[in-house]
């Protein structure tokens, strides 16, 4: 701690994409629980927010935000409860509304930073994914900490950086994507029952509509479709339209490589805990590992690596019916997982 306005809490674990996760809150939260030596791991920070097992496609749109971790209930706040809770602390957040001011969010801010507990914001730098405030200066005009995007060449022009790699930005407030911040100091809770959790899990996976929003299975059918609409891939495209088309493809993508690999990970590392449901989650696992051999065994082949470059974004094009078989295939995987969850559940003399 430095004087008054100036407080920084070093030593939280760095949050960037990388092969340690994709997902944003849930890898704030690991990092939060880290520092802060509470035993929660990106597997259960994934699995027990609801992020593992979500998939969502915006109906209306090829939407880039397609698979933000908020979509991942119905109730946009849900996920980031779940993600305390497995955290295993209360859920106390301030959420940015046309009355706020900015002194709210550096007064919420400095009293976490002042008792030692990093925050989780929605914003700061680019778009309202989650990342960490490790610390801030002048009061909390300057904020400091990790964000996924701090190294993007689009964002530079208004972030410098802490010799530890921590971002330094006084422009937070002007980003109008900065909407809310997460307090990780907060009153101690139980874990998750594994009925709770894999209450969650099928609340996640069930198919539904939301808006324009199709989730859960629901999703995997508006995704076919959009790659079946000839209309969206035009012969003359122009190579934008096609790059978006395969940023979103891309998304979903990782959305399940990343979420049903820990699902599944959660799911068998609960049977070990609970010897009497094993079969069935076991099971339930087995369909969704099904899912990423899908991915890495049929679909990155043809596209030809998991990169988004020229020549992913043309095999997308050329190859749309094919992924749609395979996407159809993956839809079934979850339905059965769901199915095996959902025996669990009604099975009382079993949870």
């Amino acid at each position: 701690m430095d004087k008054q306005d100036n407080a920084i809490l070093y030593g939280v674990p760095k949050v960037a994409y990388g092969s340690d996760g994709c997902t944003p809150f849930p890898m704030c939260v690991r990092s939060c629980a880290k520092y802060l030596g509470l035993s929660v791991d990106y597997t259960r920070a994934m699995a027990e927010s609801g992020a593992a097992f979500r998939l969502t496609w915006n109906t209306a749109c090829w939407d880039g935000g397609n698979v933000d971790a908020v979509f991942s209930f119905d109730d946009p706040e849900k996920v980031f409860r779940c993600g305390m809770r497995a955290m295993e602390r209360e859920f106390k957040c301030l959420n940015r509304t046309p009355e706020t001011k900015k002194e709210n969010f550096m007064d919420f801010i400095r009293r976490e930073i002042n008792a030692g507990n990093p925050v989780i914001a929605l914003g700061i730098i680019g778009p309202p994914e989650a990342c960490v405030i490790t610390g801030y200066r002048e009061g909390g005009n300057v904020l400091l900490g990790w964000n996924v995007f701090q190294e993007y060449p689009e964002c530079q022009a208004r972030v410098r950086f802490e010799n530890n790699g921590y971002f330094i930005t006084s422009h937070w407030w002007e980003n109008p994507d900065t909407t809310a911040l997460i307090a990780t100091g907060t009153d101690s809770l139980p874990p998750f029952t594994p009925r709770e959790a894999l209450q969650n899990a099928a609340e996640a996976l069930e198919g539904r509509m939301c808006g324009t929003f199709a989730k859960g299975t629901f999703a995997y059918d508006a995704w076919r479709d959009a790659l079946l609409r000839d209309q969206d891939f035009p012969p003359d495209a122009v190579f934008p339209l096609l790059v978006e088309r395969m940023m979103c493809h891309g998304d979903a993508m990782d959305c399940l490589s990343d979420g049903r690999y820990h699902a599944a990970k959660y799911l068998r590392r609960l049977a070990e805990q609970c010897p009497e449901w094993a079969c069935g989650l076991h099971a339930a696992a087995a369909e969704l590992e099904a899912i990423s051999e899908i991915l890495w065994k049929e679909m990155i082949p043809v596209l030809g690596g998991w990169e988004r470059g020229e020549a992913q974004t043309r095999q997308l094009a050329e190859n749309r019916r094919l992924f749609a078989g395979q996407i159809e295939r993956m839809k079934a995987h979850d339905q059965r997982a769901r199915a095996f969850i959902q025996e669990l559940l009604t099975d009382n003399s079993r949870l």
